[in-house]
C-alpha cells in the first residue's frame, strides 16, 4: 500500500473518530433530556399520591388519584413508540433526503465537477455525518475527501455545497413562517421564522448569489469565477426550491409518523389539517435553528424548539419524547444509508468506477 493511500487511510478514520465522537455527545445529551423528564413525572405524580392521601375532599381526592395514574402511566410508557410507524417515519426522512441529493449533483453538474451517480450519492450522505461535528464546516471537508478520486475543484465544490446548504435552510425558513403564521401560536416564533426566512431566502436569488461567491472566492481568477457564476441561473434555483419543498413535506411526514407512533401523545384536536402543519412548522424551524446555532447536530436546539412548537397540541411530555425518537430516527436513517452505499460500492466496485455520469 503506497503512502499516499495510507494517508487517505488514516485521514478518514481520524475523521469518522470525530464524527462518531459528535454523534455521542448529541445522543448523551437527548438521554440526559428524557431521563430529566421521566425523573420530574415520577416526582410529579408522587407529590399528587402524598396531597391525595391528606386531603379530605372525595371529588379532590379522586381527581388528584387520576392525574397521578395518568402520570404513573406515562413514566412507565416513557420509552414505548410503535415501531411500524417508527419505521415508517424513516423511510419519509430517507425518501425526503434523495431531492437533496439530486439538487447537489445538479449544482455539481452544473459546475462541470462531473463523477458516477454512486460516488456523488455517496459523497452526500457521507458528507452529510459532518454537522454532528462543531461548525458544520466537516461536511464540506467529508464531501471533498470522498470525491477527491474524480479531481473536483475544491473551489467550485464548495459553492455547490453552499448552494445546496443555503437552499434548503432558505426553503425550511419559508414554509417554518407559513406554518407558524397559520397556526398562530407565538408571534415570537412566527417573527423569528420570518427573519430567517429573509436571512437565507434572499442570497438563494442568483443575482445576490453570484456577488457573495463572488466576495467570498478570492483565490479564484476572475475569469472562472465569471465562468462559475454565469452557471447559476434561475432555472437552477428553482430546481432547489422545488426539490427543497419536497424534502421538507417528506420532513414533516417523518416527525408526524412519530408522534402518531407515542401511545402517552394527548392529541388536543382531531383535525389533521391543524397537526400536520405543527408537524412541519416544528421540524423546518427546529432544524433551520439548530443548522444557525452552529452545535453538532443541532443538539438541545431541535428539542426545544419542537417541544415549544408540539406541546400545545400533544402536549408536553410526547413532545419531548417525539423530538428525542425523531433524532433517533433521522440518525439511524442516515447511518443506514450510509451503511447501504458502502456495501454497493464493496460489491460493485467496478461498476462503480465505470459508471457513466447521468445529467
Amino acid at each position: 500500500m503506497s503512502r499516499k493511500r495510507i494517508f487517505r487511510f488514516v485521514l478518514q478514520a481520524l475523521v469518522l473518530l470525530i464524527v462518531a465522537i459528535g454523534i455521542a455527545h448529541s445522543s448523551r445529551k437527548a438521554a440526559l433530556q428524557l431521563a430529566t423528564q421521566r425523573t420530574a413525572l415520577a416526582e410529579s405524580a408522587a407529590a399528587r399520591e402524598a396531597t391525595a392521601s391528606q386531603t379530605s375532599d372525595a371529588d379532590e381526592r379522586a381527581r388528584l388519584l387520576s392525574e397521578a395514574a395518568r402520570l404513573r402511566t406515562a413514566v412507565d410508557r416513557f420509552w414505548y413508540a410503535s415501531p411500524t410507524l417508527l419505521l415508517l417515519s424513516c423511510l419519509c426522512y430517507a425518501i425526503g433526503l434523495l431531492p437533496a441529493n439530486w439538487y447537489w449533483r445538479q449544482c455539481l453538474l452544473a459546475m462541470d465537477q462531473r463523477a458516477p451517480l454512486l460516488a456523488t450519492s455517496w459523497a452526500y450522505f457521507y458528507g452529510g455525518l459532518g454537522k454532528y461535528f462543531p461548525g458544520k464546516a466537516m461536511v464540506i471537508v467529508l464531501r471533498l475527501n470522498a470525491l477527491s478520486a474524480y479531481n473536483f475543484k475544491k473551489m467550485a465544490t464548495a459553492i455547490t455545497i453552499f448552494m445546496e446548504t443555503l437552499t434548503m435552510m432558505a426553503v425550511g425558513g419559508a414554509l417554518a413562517s407559513l406554518c407558524l403564521i397559520a397556526l398562530n401560536l407565538d408571534w415570537k416564533l412566527t417573527a423569528l421564522a420570518v427573519a430567517l426566512l429573509l436571512c437565507m431566502f434572499l442570497p438563494t436569488l442568483p443575482p445576490v448569489l453570484r456577488f457573495i461567491i463572488a466576495k467570498l472566492q478570492r483565490g479564484v481568477s476572475a475569469k472562472t469565477l465569471r465562468e462559475w457564476t454565469s452557471r447559476i441561473h434561475t432555472g437552477l434555483i428553482l430546481k432547489g426550491w422545488g426539490a427543497m419543498l419536497v424534502t421538507w413535506l417528506m420532513f414533516g411526514l417523518s416527525l408526524l409518523c412519530v408522534l402518531q407512533s407515542l401511545p402517552i401523545a394527548e392529541q388536543t384536536t382531531t383535525n389533521w389539517t391543524q397537526l400536520m402543519l405543527s408537524a412541519l412548522g416544528a421540524c423546518t424551524l427546529a432544524v433551520v435553528l439548530g443548522f444557525v446555532s452552529l452545535l453538532p447536530g443541532g443538539a438541545g436546539v431541535r428539542e426545544v424548539v419542537l417541544s415549544t412548537i408540539l406541546a400545545p397540541i400533544v402536549g408536553p411530555t410526547a413532545a419531548l419524547c417525539a423530538a428525542i425518537w425523531l433524532r433517533v430516527i433521522w440518525l439511524a436513517t442516515e447511518l443506514a444509508l450510509v451503511a447501504l452505499i458502502a456495501l454497493i460500492r464493496l460489491a460493485l466496485p467496478c461498476s462503480a468506477s465505470a459508471e457513466t455520469t447521468i445529467a
